[in-house]
């Protein structure tokens, strides 16, 4: 077998579980190459197939060679990190992240790895400077088809998440400036931010543009829509939007928050007409 069917073959069996009979087929296949890329890529899967037979220490033995032979190359770093987060060792992935940005600063997905690392360990704010850090580039590499306006949005959704909401509108609305108005994913998100600051005309705005592209059928967005009509005193379409979203669901979930905005149907009684709505008081 040439290159091409040996790695065909070793993914095969990879997917058939049979993890010592691909590392062989991957062994075989380095024969066939000396382009140092496709070397990183195949090792690479070696090393998983040694992890995934519970060979720790060959796995780690595998990744460090990957380190220390192909330096030059910023997957070789990548390849490591990941390994060492998928077994919870934070710290030196961490380490092993950050050194490499210093090195290769124009790679993107270094800076992804790190922040989505950062995010997911609780470490929000560390994330967000590492996301601006790259979006300080003058020239980044594309990473897993990822673009600036996706980090603009990452970026958005942090800030959201912090409580930071003016921030958050600032960074998801230059991603929507960069992107075809149809295709932008997040005018909900938008819409969230502007309830949180108290612009119910602009919450509405974005709510409707969301509906426009993706439709009306998730019964949260109609909660939000009918937050804005609700605290704009356009009670009737408030109505309208929550009789939607409870014919959807047999019910209404709400929270506090959400209970807040329609203190104007409360007072006219409403929310006692319907039968099955839960509201969490949390």
């Amino acid at each position: 077998m040439g290159f091409r069917e040996l790695i065909i073959s070793a993914i095969h069996r990879e997917r058939q579980r049979e993890f010592t009979k691909a590392f062989n087929l991957y062994k075989e296949s380095l024969n066939f190459t000396q382009n140092p890329k496709t070397i990183l890529k195949v090792k690479n899967r070696q090393a998983w197939c040694q992890y995934y037979i519970g060979n720790t220490r060959e796995t780690l033995n595998l990744f460090q060679e990957l380190q220390d032979r192909f330096s030059s190359h910023p997957e070789s770093r990548l390849y490591y990190a990941n390994y060492l987060i998928k077994v919870h060792n934070y710290k030196s992935a961490k380490k092993i992240l950050t050194s490499s940005i210093e090195i290769f600063p124009d790679q993107l997905e270094l800076y992804l790895t790190l922040a989505s690392l950062l995010k997911d360990t609780d470490r929000s704010n560390e994330a967000i400077t590492v996301l601006k850090q790259a979006l300080s580039q003058e020239k980044l590499s594309r990473g897993r088809g990822i673009k600036r306006k996706d980090i603009w949005s990452e970026l958005g959704y942090l800030y959201y998440q912090r409580g930071d909401y003016n921030s958050a509108l600032a960074s998801l609305k230059t991603a929507m400036r960069m992107e075809e108005e149809e295709a932008f994913l997040h005018y909900d998100m938008i819409a969230q931010c502007y309830l949180k600051v108290a612009d119910h005309k602009n919450a509405l705005k974005f709510i409707d543009l969301y509906i426009k592209y993706f439709g009306d059928s998730d019964a949260d967005i109609l909660v939000v829509k009918a937050r804005a009509h609700a605290q704009l005193h356009e009670s009737h379409l408030a109505c309208a939007s929550l009789l939607q979203a409870y014919s959807m669901e047999n019910g209404l979930k709400l929270s506090a928050e959400d209970m807040v905005d329609f203190g104007p149907l409360l007072q006219t009684g409403f929310f006692d007409t319907l039968e099955n709505v839960e509201i969490d008081e949390a």
